[in-house]
């Protein structure tokens, strides 16, 4: 492995996982870590050295630079939406995912994504290969996936079958360069997300654990991590059991500590992957920003990057609603080339009542809260203020703001 030991691995894992799935002695195996984390174990007595592992890692690619202007002004960038108000409904913003996983299946690809499973409260990667399998994608899922079965069967059957991957950045690339290593990259077509970053999995067991506790349910049969029953633009989750369907309030906790950008996997805080297109297809998210400020339906933004994901893209336009937007009017409401520089001292203070069952998710918002600057003190009181408000006065204020 190039003398990369295990714990080198570990210090700089992405958790995507890619390791795990293209080492040809199994040496590698993905565990969840006391944060909450996925991380990769070696066992040194089976590693080759053959240093695969290390090619398919972004953490050991010094040539990685954010995107220049000169690149954007290459791709295409889309304010898209499905004319189809249903799947534009079960879908986290546009429906844009979901209608090209449709058409890819419909084609032959086998199409990666991500499910949820409500049993084990977990995120996973799984192969859809008919259209329905592809419905379990609908909806963002804001915790890490665990990806290696997926990938496993992408190592193995790449060069015969096509795949479709739906994927964070750090997917992607990994993904990108295991299949340029074997010059089989056209075989694949890469849609990656405009990619915040991944909270810990404990913090979402937590919340769903005192979600079971309040309503009184034993079982959770489905979630929906970002419902727009309160319109799109709102984090507000759905969940839904055997007797109840219950819906989050605009101030939620999960979403309120994830937000803080404290919790995330210490390998988003300097993604460099979130600022560059050079390894995807196709990059989709929700287009925040002034432009769409008061829509309630649900925005897609589309990046067209090459040549293979135009061609993908084209063959759902006439599905769909879309206007060609400027970047300018789209990057800076995103997490691009962003850095995060959360206090080790209180991301160990979190982590730490997070994972004692006797502290509520509560106790930790207003530890989080103790901690803000007065000027993020003063956002959310504005924000608080705003909660208290009618919907339609909170999209006038906002019309009237940009």
């Amino acid at each position: 492995m190039n003398n990369i030991s295990s714990s080198d691995i570990l210090r700089s894992c992405t958790s995507c996982q890619m390791c795990a799935a293209v080492c040809p002695m199994n040496a590698i195996s993905i565990h969840m870590d006391q944060e909450g984390f996925y991380r990769p174990t070696v066992e040194e007595n089976l590693c080759i050295d053959c240093g695969l592992c290390r090619r398919v890692c972004y953490k050991y690619d010094p040539k990685i630079l954010p995107t220049p202007d000169s690149f954007l002004s290459r791709t295409t960038l889309l304010a898209a939406s499905a004319k189809d108000d249903r799947i534009v409904a079960q879908t986290t913003s546009g429906g844009i995912a979901d209608l090209l996983a449709q058409k890819l299946v419909s084609e032959g690809y086998q199409c990666i994504g991500v499910a949820y499973d409500p049993i084990r409260s977990m995120a996973y990667d799984t192969i859809a290969s008919t259209q329905e399998q592809t419905t379990a994608f609908r909806g963002s899922k804001y915790i890490q996936s665990y990806t290696v079965d997926a990938f496993k069967e992408l190592v193995q059957h790449c060069k015969d079958v096509k795949y479709a991957v739906f994927g964070t950045p750090c997917h992607i690339y990994a993904i990108d360069r295991f299949l340029g290593i074997r010059g089989l990259r056209e075989n694949c077509l890469l849609i990656d997300l405009y990619c915040h970053g991944c909270p810990s999995l404990l913090l979402w067991r937590k919340y769903i654990k005192e979600v079971k506790k309040q309503s009184h349910e034993k079982e959770i049969k489905g979630v929906v991590f970002r419902s727009k029953e309160k319109g799109w633009g709102n984090f507000v989750t759905e969940i839904t059991t055997s007797e109840k369907r219950l819906i989050s309030s605009k101030s939620d906790h999960f979403y309120t500590l994830f937000f803080s950008d404290i919790l995330l996997n210490k390998a988003c805080s300097d993604c460099l992957l979130r600022g560059t297109l050079q390894y995807t297809d196709i990059r989709l998210g929700d287009f925040w920003g002034k432009r769409y400020a008061t829509n309630t339906r649900g925005i897609s933004a589309v990046s067209i990057v090459t040549q293979t994901g135009r061609a993908a893209f084209e063959k759902i336009r006439t599905q769909l609603d879309c206007i060609e937007e400027s970047h300018s009017n789209f990057l800076p409401y995103q997490s691009w080339n962003k850095t995060y520089h959360p206090a080790e001292s209180i991301r160990k203070e979190l982590l730490r009542q997070i994972t004692d069952s006797s502290l509520p998710l509560k106790l930790s918002v207003k530890t989080l809260y103790r901690h803000q600057s007065v000027k993020q003190r003063l956002k959310r009181h504005i924000k608080n203020l705003l909660l208290l408000l009618p919907d339609r006065v909170v999209r006038e204020i906002k019309r009237i703001h940009y």
